[in-house]
Order: structure tokens, then sequence, then C-alpha cells
């Protein structure tokens, strides 16, 4: 397999971008090589309607589009392709491009090649974008210049030739791959958890962990690897890099790291430094799914080089994400949460689980279930949830009805698109009463919606968050 090489120059070379995309790692790809110089043609399935965005964005470039289809001899012909994350190596054109000698490459595999710099890059089954994005707030409020990119949809090549940047990268299994294939680690790694996900894309547990791995398995000594205590198969990880670690539920002991300890976030070296009380945080940092990441965010500014005693105001002011359990506003008692970001079961389970006290409605389903097994969260919502509902013939949501098949029928709902979801789970509630309308899917977006962000937004836009 051929790559790109840092010492290469694309000056008037032949550079394929294959699938522009809506989310930037096409877009990124495609300004990143017009800006060295290279002849790009940009090739997508999709229309020029579907992608009006991203074209607007290159209008002025001097880019050939071939859209609608692919052309086996633009890859033929190529000097380098550069394609899209959520293509796989395996893509018949691909093959036919490396099969003619033309170096494949990511967005990923181009910056770990010629990003000479340091950077953090974060990877977890679940809670990476918030994390990242935490970090980089917390970097930003220390006076550092820190953007977070990634598999958070801002590509790093548009930034990958500015040294004045930091980066902070969430990292998916399929981008430490491509990383892997470079022989290349961050230099401050994270790896927050790890559960099964994406078994439609891999054959094995053992595949999705192999990648993920990569996290580490090129540090050297000088470097630094982030990792849970709670979870010996990953605290245990081998590895020559320097290590920190995280709790939510126990002290350090002699380790070096983040924990939190008498309701203190407590940053751990040769003494035990408060940072700041979990009763001092906004009400959507001190729900446990968030609170729980803040110290893995906390060693990664640490290890960044942000003095311990300037991460409080950071942690403070962090005003969350979108889709990832975001409190997305209040009628009455009743609170709406936007969790559209949850993709699995186990991400599901955990948003459940960090809500009590209040009467709980979940919106699940509504798009594809990867082959992942629902049972222990089928029976959680049988324990904890006082309405269930799904959406028409979507794959996530038969199977998800399927495991709730003895849920009595006035807890189980069945809606045509969101605004029905919505109007039924609001019909369960009542504003005068502390309550819950909480859309955690459980499942990729598509093909019920055409993403994971689609649906959280006709989420939002449902609640009419506006009126509230």
């Amino acid at each position: 397999m051929k790559l790109f090489k840092k010492s290469e120059n694309l000056q008037g070379k032949s550079v394929l971008i294959m699938g522009l995309g809506t989310k930037d790692g096409g877009l990124g790809a495609a300004l990143y090589a017009c800006r060295h110089g290279a002849k790009v043609t940009v090739t997508d399935l999709q229309n020029e309607s579907a992608l009006q965005e991203a074209l607007a964005e290159l209008k002025d470039l001097n880019i050939t589009f071939v859209l609608g289809s692919h052309r086996e001899s633009d890859f033929k012909k190529a000097d380098l392709v550069i394609r899209n994350p959520g293509i796989k190596r395996s893509n018949r054109y691909l093959t036919v491009a490396a099969e003619a000698g033309v170096p494949v490459e990511s967005p990923i595999g181009i910056f770990s090649e010629t990003a000479e710099r340091e950077w953090t890059g974060i990877t977890g089954t679940k809670g990476k974008s918030f994390t990242t994005h935490l970090t980089s707030h917390i970097l930003q409020s220390a006076g550092m210049n820190a953007v977070a990119a990634g598999n958070n949809c801002v590509s790093p090549l548009r930034f990958v030739d500015d040294k004045a940047i930091y980066p902070v990268l969430e990292l998916s299994s399929w981008q430490l791959a491509e990383m892997d294939l470079h022989k290349i680690s961050p230099h401050i790694g994270c790896w927050l958890n790890f559960f099964q996900d994406h078994m439609n894309w891999y054959n094995s547990m053992e595949e999705y962990r192999y990648h993920k791995e990569s996290i580490v398995r090129h540090q050297q000594k000088e470097d630094i690897i982030i990792l849970p205590l709670d979870d010996p198969a990953l605290s245990t990880i081998p590895g020559i890099s320097k290590r920190y670690f995280f709790s939510s539920t126990r002290s350090l002991g002699n380790n070096t790291g983040c924990c939190i300890q008498d309701g203190w976030i407590t940053w751990k070296e040769d003494e035990a430094t408060q940072i700041i009380h979990k009763d001092s945080l906004p009400e959507h940092m001190a729900v446990p799914l968030h609170l729980n990441l803040i110290p893995p965010a906390v060693c990664c500014a640490v290890a960044a080089g942000v003095d311990k005693h300037k991460i409080a105001g950071g942690i403070a002011s962090f005003p969350g994400i979108p889709h990832r359990f975001q409190f997305a506003g209040k009628m009455g008692r009743i609170t709406f949460i936007n969790d559209s970001a949850a993709t699995t079961p186990d991400s599901v389970i955990r948003a459940i689980n960090s809500l009590s006290g209040k009467k709980l409605v979940l919106i699940a389903g509504g798009g594809g279930h990867k082959n992942l097994d629902y049972r222990p969260l089928a029976k959680l919502i049988k324990e904890k949830v006082h309405c269930t509902i799904l959406f028409k013939d979507d794959p996530a949501s038969i199977k998800l009805r399927k495991e709730l098949k003895d849920t009595n029928p006035s807890q189980l709902k069945t809606a045509a698109d969101m605004q029905e979801a919505v109007d039924m789970g609001m019909s369960c509630l009542n504003p005068d009463e502390n309550g819950t309308l909480l859309l955690s899917p459980g499942c990729s977006g598509a093909p019920f919606f055409v993403d994971l962000f689609q649906r959280g937004e006709q989420f939002l836009k449902c609640i009419r968050t506006d009126e509230l």
C-alpha cells in the first residue's frame, strides 16, 4: 500500500478528492490540496443540489468536479487520492487506484504525516466529542490558540500548516487505523472508554479494539497517554509513554492524574490540588454523563501545559455541544435533552442513568442499528422509562420494539416522524411536574434521517425552544 509522505510536494500534482460530502472531510482536503498548488478534481456520487454548501466554499478555486458518479480513469491517472473518512479502503475505485500504484490517503493520515508539532488526540466509544471540545475550551480559556477538530466534522487539514494553532483532535477508530498505517500516535493521547460499537463495520470486537489501541501503539517515552483507572483492560495497556489516569469513583493512589474526590475535581501529582467543586458547575456540566468527562479533560489540559490553577474557569464556562446530551430548554418543569449523538444502546443506557428523580419519556430509534445488542437497554427502559416512543419501520426501531414486545402498550408508542414523536412525548408529561423528554436514539441517523445531526436539529425545531 502506497502512502503520502511529508517530503512529497503537491505542486502541479493531480490530486483526486473522493467524496466531498457535507461534513468537511472532503472539503477540508480539497482546500488543503489547492493551497499546496495541486491540480484538484473532486468526485462524489451525490449531485450538485446535495453538495451546494460545500461547493459554495470552493466556487472561486480552480477545481474540476465530477458529480453523480465516479470514473475509473480519474483514479488511475491521479498522483494522489484523498478519500472521505466515511469511505472504506476496500471500495472498488480505491482498489483501482491502489493497483495503479496511486497513493490512497485520508485527511487524518495526511495530517499525522505532516503536522510538525505536538497535538492531543482523544478517542473512546462514547464521550470523545464532548471531551475534545471541553479540552479545547479549557486551553483557549488559559490563553492557548487551540482548535477542536477531527471526527467532530472539522477537518484538521484546514489548519495543519499553521503552527500557531494547537490541535485537539477527536479520533474515531477508523482515523486511528489510518494513523497506524503511518506508524504515528499523538504526543498526548487519551482513551476514555471502550464498549461495543460499529459491529456493522468490524468483524469482531478484537479488530475494533486493535484500531483503538493505535492511540498509544506508536508513542515514545516523551509522550503521554491518559487512561481510565477504573477500567483494568485499558489502564494496563502496554506502552512506553508517560501515564496520567482519571477516575470519577475513587482516588488515584500513587498515580498522577485527575479524579473526583469529596465532590471536588482534584488534580493529583506530588500533592492534591482542588480545582473546582461539582456544586459550582452549571446544570449541564453537573450531570454524571458530563461530570465524568471532566477529569480526562483536565488531564489533557495539564499534559498540554496549562497551569492547573487556570483550569476552573474553563470548566465552569463551557457551554456544552449540540446533540451530545444537550440541555435544549424547558417548558414549565419539563426539561428537553437532545442526545441525538447517542448512536449505541450503551450510550442510551448512560443517558438514562444520568437522569433520576424525574418522569422520563424517551424518544429512541430512527436509524440503522449497527448489529448491536439491544437487550440490556430494553431491560433498563422497562425499569426506568415512563414511556418510550419509537419510529416506524427503521431498522433500529424494529429491533428495539422486538425487545420491548412485553411492554404495556400505553408505555410504548410509534411515531411517523419527529414532530409526532415530540407531540406524543409532551402528552405524557405535565409542565407542573418534574419530567424529561429525552431524544437518545441508540442508532445511526440514516436511513430514517439524513444523519444524526439532522435528527437532532429536527428535535430542536419540534420542541420550539425559542418559545420555551
